[in-house]
């Protein structure tokens, strides 16, 4: 009897099992879907469920997050996703995919799940701390979230001291998301990562912490800039940040000049220390080249080309200043400055007579060739006399000086001009480099003598398949386009040349001729760093291309 009606209990309980089976939303149920987030069972199928549905209508209608569908679908979603991630921090699994569905989400709403995802726990979700970090700039925000979000992004960041994989991946994302968001409250843990030298960080977080700083460009970071002039990766020395240091000094502009000019005067205890620490680095290294260095040698020929890419006439004074000592490395490094300096009339003949009196006084066949280049990227016509002259002298000056007299000229001469070096070389029987000034200039020199002056013309040659017609031709509108619209956008678009030798002749040239600035200019070299970044062409490029970007910015306004 006892058998029996244990048998029919369970027939009876079957039959409601049939009858009334367990309820479950539907699965295209955006709203049934976030209330099955609470039960730890179907909380992963209804996760799933979610990044289904969202990234599906956001594919259908464009990426576009507010179109009704879409949004529709946030809104049923959003406030039960971070209110699942806030409150199950152990569901790690769970909480990565509802992480990234928010991150996808872009919505204001999740704040409270992004800054739990900041304080993030190792090897348990570092990636959800990635992610937030990644995405947080993205998101429209209220000043006062924004301020929330900073310093919630700066501890985070205070809190990787390693150097795993995972924390390098943390490190970049909160220091770019730092740099995004612009705030001056990011400027102290931007510093510290900035100016920090340790083996368990790499330097490249160094470089780029400070261009973030100078992406914020607070005038309380010019210290730090003046230290970046001069910091060094302690396991590799030749490992600098000077080139995005400079860069960051050129965008503070004015508050950044008179910090420089007493840095180049040796006034700066902090730099100078950094100076010591570097030359000992390096005698590590290599005894001979330490040798031949001081702290003022370092500190003076750092923030001589700082000041010189600040471009302030009245920088001339100073400059002249440390161009009157007795080390010939700081005279040559302040003559070379003088020579961007924004100075017409008498200032800039006091800058052709230094450079001249510089040359003059050099020992080395090196310093007389640097020397020449240097002039010549003043585009002034009337140094091709001295040039010529240069040339000529076969009794006094060593092979390569004249070689790059005569490239000097070839490079800025017009058709009369070009003519005349022709005649030179022709009649040049007795130099045994002859042959090496046909060799290396005859197309060029024949572009001057069919253009001349004709800034079309030139133009035109720009896609001459000859490299060497192409840098006459940048030269060239450096000579003739100052101002000219046309000139700065064909210009412009050599920038990116696989030719190195082009590109640095074109930022030059832009640098000379971009009076008013070039918001296209300051585009394509934001496009070259991203792109090539760590490669040779870019390392090549940037300590010249970085300070003129950011004076072609400051020209525009922009």
């Amino acid at each position: 009897m006892h058998a029996r009606k244990s048998i029919g209990g369970r027939l009876v309980l079957l039959a409601s099992l049939v009858l009334f089976p367990a309820c479950h939303a539907d699965e295209n149920d955006p709203a049934g879907q976030a209330k099955e987030l609470s039960d730890p069972v179907r909380r992963e199928y209804a996760t799933g469920n979610l990044q289904r549905l969202y990234t599906s209508a956001l594919g259908q209608h464009g990426g576009d997050r507010n179109a009704p569908p879409v949004k529709a679908i946030a809104d049923a979603s959003v406030e039960q996703l971070v209110k699942t991630y806030v409150d199950h921090p152990e569901d790690t699994q769970n909480g990565t995919h509802i992480i990234r569905l928010l991150a996808e989400m872009r919505d204001p709403r999740a704040l409270p799940a992004f800054l739990q995802a900041l304080k993030w726990r190792a090897e348990v979700n570092e990636e959800h701390a990635q992610t937030a970090a990644e995405v947080l700039p993205k998101i429209q925000w209220s000043e006062a979230q924004k301020s929330q979000i900073v310093q919630a992004l700066g501890e985070a960041l205070e809190r990787v001291t390693g150097a795993r994989g995972a924390d390098n991946r943390m490190r970049n994302a909160f220091i770019r998301a730092l740099g995004d968001f612009g705030d001056k409250a990011a400027v102290p843990a931007l510093t510290t990562i900035a100016l920090r030298q340790s083996e368990e960080q790499n330097f490249l977080f160094n470089r780029l912490a400070i261009e973030q700083l100078g992406k914020i460009g607070d005038p309380a970071s010019v210290p730090t800039f003046l230290k970046g002039l001069v910091l060094f990766s302690p396991s590799n020395p030749g490992m600098r940040v000077n080139d995005v240091a400079a860069e960051a000094l050129v965008r503070i502009g004015r508050p950044a000049f008179q910090p420089l000019v007493d840095m180049m005067e040796g006034k700066n205890d902090e730099v100078n220390a950094l100076a010591r620490a570097y030359i000992e680095a390096v005698r590590q290294r290599d005894p001979n080249a330490a040798k031949q260095m001081s702290p003022r040698m370092v500190t003076g020929a750092e923030a001589s080309f700082a000041l010189g890419a600040l471009g302030f006439p009245e920088a001339l004074e100073p400059l002249l200043k440390e161009a009157a000592s007795s080390d010939y490395a700081r005279r040559l490094n302040a003559a070379i400055a003088t020579a961007r300096l924004d100075v017409t009339g008498d200032r800039l003949e006091q800058v052709r007579a230094l450079l001249q009196d510089v040359y003059k006084a050099a020992e080395e066949p090196a310093h007389k060739a640097q020397m020449l280049a240097v002039m010549r990227h003043l585009y002034n016509p009337d140094l091709i006399p001295f040039f010529m002259e240069v040339a000529k002298d076969t009794a006094n000056e060593h092979p390569v000086v004249r070689l790059k007299a005569v490239e000097a000229v070839a490079l800025l001469a017009d058709k009369g001009e070009a003519t005349a070096l022709l005649a030179h070389i022709e009649g040049a029987g007795s130099d045994p480099y002859r042959d090496d000034y046909k060799k290396e200039h005859a197309s060029s020199l024949q572009a001057a003598v069919e253009c001349d002056t004709d800034l079309a013309c030139w133009t035109k040659k720009l896609e001459d398949s000859d490299k060497a017609v192409v840098r006459k031709a940048v030269y060239m509108l450096g000579r003739l386009g100052r101002g000219k619209d046309a000139a700065i956008k064909a210009l412009v678009s050599k920038l990116d040349s696989s030719d190195l030798q082009v590109r640095l002749a074109v930022v030059a040239a832009l640098d000379r001729i971009a009076v008013k600035g070039s918001p296209e200019a300051v585009e394509v070299i934001d496009g070259l760093r991203e792109k090539e970044q760590g490669q040779s062409i870019w390392n090549n490029f940037s300590r010249e291309a970085l300070p003129v970007q950011a004076r072609l910015r400051n020209r525009s306004g922009k």
